[in-house]
């Protein structure tokens, strides 16, 4: 097969609206064939918690309970979750060895008296997790919100639970040559090319042996992040043709069907500070709090993003569909313009001597932006037909060519006529009643078309005022007399119904879109920020959910999206020291969150791509805000 041809089978798994073409809401979601469904099952699950427990008293050996969902859980794909799971840390050899020989292991939806008791309920166990069990039905371990799987990390409490040893940082986990596992761990990419180079067809002429199906899976690996994807699509095909009953085999069965951790961003090999191995992993895979300092966070951020994309350029590890499947490309673009201006950020903050990057990352950093401009700057890569995601794929594209424009000033006419187009594109998504839209018209679309078109006119752009004076209207005929913004835009009419609590995310956004254009002030500015910080909790505890979750609305989709929109109202605040307060004050929220490999996560659906991207635009926000 030849290399184009590999790599456009392996997008049509990633992003399956490429089949559909005109706009719909209609949700595609094919389920696994009958090889990648067999992905986790090496391990004997046992029918139900009881009879484990049963099992359990005569053996003397913990349950290892691992709870796929709840009951009523908000979760909207618990079969994605799921399969994370099972194709990550249930199908890596040595979880299998421990689990089976060590544990009991049971798969069961959490339900009924037992579950209430260990508050494995809705809002308190946010899945995946596990719980680990004694034959006295005692929690003996208790791990949700795992959103980031790392071998060590991972297998250490499990291991140290049942006082087996763990083996050293950088030992194959994977049952991979431990030179394989530390060049890995390095992120040395080529390395682990060049020691998994054996041949795949038995003794060769040199008298080399078969590579092992782990071998033959971090080859793959390796040419995934090194950007080439059509050849570890070759070989982990390869891989399941010649190996059909090993459990990797299912696992790359699924990964090539787009379903599995690797390919989404949730399955990591980099090194980790040792400190994230703990006994109690209680907040899941997020780090221990105060475990990095900003520039690290940084430099492993950018780590991740520049072996992320695929071979064109496009990040598509997001599956964010509630528009329906055919708007995937502009949530993939949305995503991709979001990293470009996050490693803009990164750019400039490197070379102002703030952060260190390296000579290597910058140049794949540099290199993945250039490929980036010049998507942003066309539209043959959207879903054209798409009105339900498009908004966001062209706001976001406006914004990285505009901070092409602010940073690299002696380049800025490379994209002039990107960012015209780009007006005019945003433009054209405006209805006659002043509002833009996203799945349906809200004032936080109108917001962030709004503050996209301002960037463009503080950068000397035309900007047709009508269309400018009509979505200031729209935006603030949502808005309460307490400064509350409505969720959808309020018919005409009607007066504008939502409460503080329930409003308090979105608020900074929509007011700070008011404000740059002078329908505002810095009172009503500052008090959408303190709404925001004051109600923060409400949105927190749904970071993780990929559905409205809580009784006021809020859902994980909502957290970055919210937290970069009081990032940048608080830039705008005038006072020094409320400015300075306020900034100091998120910016600490954001130094909590780092998952153990020091990237960042919201909504599984929207990706760690998405994640990381809005956290280290926030971070630099934050600084020119303190500045």
């Amino acid at each position: 097969m030849k290399a184009r041809s590999k790599f456009v089978v392996l997008v049509a798994l990633l992003c399956p609206a490429l089949a559909q073409a005109q706009n719909s809401t209609r949700k595609v979601r094919t389920p696994p064939g009958p090889l990648a469904a067999k992905a986790g099952m090496g391990i004997e699950w046992r029918g139900s918690v009881d009879a484990a427990l049963l099992e359990s008293k005569k053996s003397g050996k913990p349950v290892f309970w691992y709870v796929p969902s709840v009951r009523r859980s908000p979760m909207d794909r618990k079969p994605e979750v799921d399969r994370y799971m099972m194709g990550g840390p249930f199908s890596w050899p040595a979880t299998i060895a421990l689990l089976n020989g060590s544990y009991i292991p049971v798969r069961e939806v959490a339900r009924g008296d037992l579950a209430k008791r260990l508050d494995l309920v809705r809002m308190q166990f946010i899945e995946p997790g596990y719980v680990v069990l004694g034959a006295d039905q005692a929690a003996l371990l208790k791990v949700q919100q795992l959103t980031t799987f790392h071998a060590e990390a991972f297998l250490t409490p499990l291991l140290r639970l049942v006082k087996q040893p763990a083996p050293p940082t950088g030992s194959p986990f994977f049952q991979v040559r431990p030179e394989t596992s530390g060049a890995a761990r390095r992120g040395d990419w080529s390395e682990v090319l060049s020691l998994t180079a054996t041949s795949t067809g038995g003794a060769g002429a040199n008298g080399s042996t078969k590579l092992s199906p782990a071998q033959r899976w971090m080859r793959g690996v390796a040419l995934f992040r090194l950007g080439r994807r059509a050849d570890a699509v070759e070989v982990w095909r390869d891989l399941v043709e010649a190996e059909p009953e090993h459990p990797i085999a299912w696992k790359a069965a699924l990964e090539l069907e787009g379903h599995g951790p690797f390919v989404r961003g949730f399955e990591v090999y980099a090194s980790v500070p040792t400190e994230v191995f703990v006994d109690d992993p209680r907040d899941g895979s997020r780090a221990p709090e105060g475990l990095f300092a900003e520039p690290e966070l940084w430099r492993r951020g950018l780590r991740f993003l520049v072996g992320a994309a695929d071979e064109d350029g496009v990040y598509r590890d997001s599956t964010y569909d509630f528009g329906g499947t055919d708007g995937l490309p502009n949530v993939h673009a949305a995503v991709t313009c979001l990293v470009g201006e996050a490693m803009l950020a990164a750019s400039a903050r490197a070379s102002r001597g703030e952060i260190k990057l390296g000579t290597q990352l910058l140049a794949r950093v540099e290199t993945a932006l250039l490929t980036m401009r010049a998507k942003a700057m066309r539209s043959d890569w959207l879903a054209l037909s798409d009105r339900d995601e498009i908004i966001w794929a062209r706001a976001y594209a406006l914004r990285f060519l505009e901070a092409w424009q602010r940073r690299r000033q002696s380049d800025a006419d490379a994209v002039d006529q990107g960012v015209r187009r780009g007006v005019a594109a945003l433009i054209a998504l405006q209805q006659e009643t002043g509002v833009w839209f996203h799945e349906y018209g809200n004032p936080f679309a109108i917001a962030t078309a709004l503050q996209a078109l301002h960037g463009a006119k503080a950068l000397g752009f035309d900007v047709p005022p009508d269309n400018i004076d009509s979505g200031l209207k729209a935006l603030a005929f949502n808005r309460t007399a307490q400064g509350a913004f409505s969720y959808s835009q309020t018919r005409p009419g009607r007066q504008p119904r939502a409460s503080l609590e329930a409003a308090a995310g979105r608020m900074p956004l929509c007011e700070l879109a008011l404000y740059l254009f002078g329908a505002s002030d810095q009172e009503k500015l500052i008090a959408a920020v303190d709404s925001g910080e004051r109600f923060h909790g409400l949105l927190a505890e749904v970071r993780k959910y990929d559905d409205h979750a809580n009784r006021y609305g809020y859902g994980g989709f909502f957290f970055w999206f919210d937290m970069l929109g009081r990032a940048e109202a608080i830039a705008e605040i005038k006072d020094a020291s409320a400015r300075v307060s306020r900034a100091s004050a998120l910016h600490a929220r954001v130094m909590a969150l780092p998952e153990i490999d020091g990237c960042f996560v919201d909504s599984h659906e929207l990706g760690r791509c998405y994640g990381t991207a809005m956290a280290l635009l926030c971070l630099d926000t934050l600084a020119r805000a303190v500045r």
